[in-house]
């Protein structure tokens, strides 16, 4: 081999730096270049910031527990599916996933669409006398009502578990059973409803608000 066919290749194999941009976003992220404008990303804290919502890039299956803790902090996550995995199933609007190779133009496209969508969502708001505004209508709720909604809203799209909605019931009317619960979730799910929003049930794990259009 002579030098010159061994620069190409060792060219070939190292790791470059490039920058993928969408919609004023900049993820600075570490590729192999393979044929047909594929790569192989290999994120470096995995983190696509920009004057608007930072969104997290995940590795799936190796970042696991890390994908968990985003879905309670309700963060935008775009997670990159390695070496054929079965991709999980989105607990809310605010995550979408890639399969790994990817062009730069494929990744790019995504998570500028996984910004916009985040960036157009209505937000409802909890205000301190119980009353639920969302897209110009308002609907009253009790104090437990508020107690339970207000993890609800605050991580609105985003999957609340149940236990933690268990806590806060039996915080204010001591110990509280899953029958409770499923009675007040039914309550707050029928008023919810007339301002345009709902409640899905996660089997087995707890609840989200979501818009119902």
């Amino acid at each position: 081999m002579t030098n010159r066919s061994h620069s190409a290749s060792v060219a070939h194999e190292t790791t470059e730096r490039q920058d993928v941009r969408a919609t004023g976003t900049v993820f600075r992220i570490l590729c192999h270049a393979e044929k047909g404008g594929q790569y192989v990303p290999q994120y470096s804290q995995g983190e696509i910031s920009s004057t608007g919502e930072d969104v997290r890039v995940v590795r799936w299956p190796v970042e696991v527990r890390e994908l968990e803790q985003l879905r309670r902090r309700g963060i935008l996550r775009l997670l990159v599916i390695e070496n054929g995995a079965t991709p999980p199933v989105p607990t809310d609007s605010r995550e979408d996933w890639v399969r790994a190779p990817v062009s730069r133009a494929d990744f790019a496209a995504r998570v500028a669409a996984l910004r916009a969508k985040a960036g157009t969502q209505r937000i409802p708001v909890l205000d301190q006398d119980g009353l639920l505004h969302y897209d110009s209508q308002v609907v009253p709720m009790s104090p437990t009502e508020m107690e339970l909604l207000q993890p609800l809203v605050e991580r609105f799209g985003c999957l609340v578990a149940r236990h933690e909605l268990i806590a806060l019931l039996s915080a204010h009317r001591g110990r509280a059973s899953q029958n409770a619960l499923d009675l007040h979730i039914m309550r707050i799910r029928r008023k919810v409803l007339s301002v345009g929003l709902r409640i899905r049930t996660a089997s087995g794990r707890g609840y989200l608000l979501e818009s119902s259009g």
